[in-house]
């Protein structure tokens, strides 16, 4: 309650950066990163806001996010105390940054929490900028129908602000969506919504934007001489943005319409502004000109050879990218699923919780030891559905999640045919991962009855407890003797450990202490760390784990079931 109602005072300069992020974002970056230092002698509030600008400065400036550590420490300071307004935006740069590292699935779910954070109409840009970003994400993984509602969200954001730049922009990506799931009439009908409103606003950038896309739209419909008229801006006014999709367009307007020489000019120019993929086709499309309309051999041969190098590359880009989307796509839906089936227990679990709370008021005295008996059997329900998890879920459904991953491989293998070598060397390296990881599991079982004496007469045991007794921490070079101890007396239990959900190396050492019955305050000695910061691992671990709430005793009854 403290935390909610405190004011915090931020120092100009943070305001002015704040400011610079809109209109002048590398003029930000350029001004956070002159008073890096004299951020070090402000009070952790201040600290925390600067770099939660910094972030977004560069993200601004379009500077590729490369690690999530820092934003997530922030997003866990803005969750568990400090300046409450500043958490939804912290949310939208996770979600930013997971985005540029390429996990859709967690850019989504930061971005819906954002969503969360922010209500009502104060926060409408942000809003806007969120389920453009959402919209994004979906059209990359295919999810068109899924793009399409969060693009209309942002449309309905800005119209409430009358932003005519963002419904422009909106407008185009609508759609860009209708277009992948193959309503162009839908589309022509955007675009020319969203060329009625550059003109009304005399917005020459983004007309060009608008007509360059009409344009290509009219080469799909056939319309070469529309396509024609609308390319024309765009030439007129090229820049070193928009010089690769004008050159593009303009080529294949004049190539469809067999102008060969005009084409052959505009593909001879994206050989120095196109990306690869336009690169691709301009030696593709000057091949087939210099072997059929100049005649000249040497050239054919030169263009042909750099189509192939160039689509080599592509090949592997393609092979590589599609591996990425089958499994960002599975863990979506997978996610999805999830979550459904947790919604439907909450509204069980309340549902209980409100029918218990009326029988107790109605009939407190006659019932009192029933409820204490249910109570206790509920509990041991719960350790043996928390043992069954463990025991089971991580390892069984592992396995099927990977076989499901690699059938979907198989089938996007045999779609594309026997040339992409890549995507099947691939397939058979999962395929052999699987068989090890299996193979690896049903030995340690086998083993699990061989266990040897009492693990406190190990000298690694005695160790760790030699640096208990005398304060000190574990080495970096003792971990792998720990590791060896724990796979030698508890094969099992390490087993376990490698089944569940991706653990940091701190995380795998804090349950294996756990399993020893050390203590939270020696663990903390052992790994360097406070005692609270122990504390809140342990419950956040038993989350992951379980996908649920609980405590820290929840946590030492998990590990000790495994």
């Amino acid at each position: 309650m403290v935390s909610c109602h405190r004011h915090y005072q931020y120092p100009p300069v943070l305001q002015e950066a704040d400011s610079l992020c809109v209109v002048s974002p590398d003029s930000a970056v350029s001004l956070l990163r002159a008073i890096a230092g004299d951020m070090q002698q402000e009070p952790v509030y201040v600290q925390k806001r600067y770099h939660l600008l910094t972030i977004k400065a560069n993200d601004k400036a379009y500077i590729t996010h490369t690690s999530d550590s820092l934003i997530l420490s922030l997003v866990d300071y803005y969750e568990h105390g400090g300046d409450k307004a500043c958490l939804g935006e912290a949310y939208y740069y996770a979600g930013s940054t997971y985005r540029d590292l390429g996990d859709a699935p967690r850019a989504l779910d930061y971005y819906q929490k954002a969503l969360d954070a922010m209500s009502g109409d104060e926060n409408l840009k942000v809003k806007s900028k969120v389920y453009a970003q959402m919209g994004e994400l979906f059209t990359k993984q295919y999810l068109y129908d899924n793009a399409i509602k969060s693009y209309r969200l942002s449309y309905q954001c800005d119209v409430s602000m009358n932003d005519t730049v963002g419904i422009i922009h909106n407008l185009i990506d609508l759609g860009f969506a209708y277009r992948g799931i193959d309503k162009p009439d839908t589309t022509l009908q955007l675009l020319e919504q969203a060329y009625s409103l550059t003109l009304e606003t005399n917005n020459k950038s983004m007309q060009n934007t608008v007509t360059s896309q009409l344009a290509s739209l009219y080469i799909r419909l056939g319309d070469l001489e529309k396509a024609k008229a609308y390319i024309q801006p765009s030439l007129e006014q090229l820049s070193p943005i928009n010089a690769s999709s004008v050159f593009s367009i303009a080529g294949n307007i004049y190539y469809n319409a067999n102008q060969l020489d005009s084409a052959a000019y505009y593909y001879v120019g994206l050989l120095d502004v196109g990306n690869l993929y336009a690169r691709r086709t301009a030696y593709e499309r000057l091949a087939y000109i210099a072997l059929h309309f100049w005649h000249d051999a040497p050239q054919t041969l030169m263009y042909s050879e750099r189509y192939a190098l160039l689509q080599d590359s592509i090949d592997r880009i393609t092979a590589s990218e599609s591996i990425s989307q089958m499994d960002a796509l599975y863990n979506y839906n997978l996610r999805e699923k999830e979550n459904n089936r947790l919604l439907i227990r909450q509204k069980n679990y309340q549902l209980f919780f409100t029918t218990g709370i009326i029988i107790i008021l109605t009939m407190i005295m006659g019932i009192s030891f029933y409820v204490f008996r249910n109570r206790h059997k509920r509990q041991l329900l719960e350790r043996d559905l928390q043992k069954e998890l463990a025991k089971n879920y991580y390892f069984e459904d592992y396995i099927a999640q990977r076989e499901a991953i690699i059938e979907q491989m198989e089938h996007e293998a045999d779609a594309v045919g026997s040339e992409n070598q890549e995507l099947r060397k691939e397939i058979v390296r999962q395929r052999q991962l699987l068989d090890d990881y299996m193979r690896s599991a049903k030995q340690t079982q086998q083993l699990a009855s061989l266990i040897p004496g009492d693990i406190k007469a190990s000298p690694t045991y005695t160790l760790i407890h030699d640096h208990i007794h005398n304060g000190r921490s574990i080495k970096d070079s003792e971990v792998e003797l720990i590791f060896d101890m724990m796979r030698t007396y508890h094969p099992s239990f390490m087993n376990h450990l490698l089944l569940l959900p991706k653990l940091s190396l701190q995380e795998q050492l804090i349950c294996i202490f756990t399993k020893l019955d050390i203590s939270n305050k020696d663990i903390a000695n052992l790994v360097i760390k406070s005692e609270s910061t122990i504390s809140s691992a342990r419950i956040r671990i038993y989350e992951k784990l379980t996908m649920s709430k609980g405590t820290a005793k929840d946590f030492n009854q998990l590990i000790s079931s495994l």
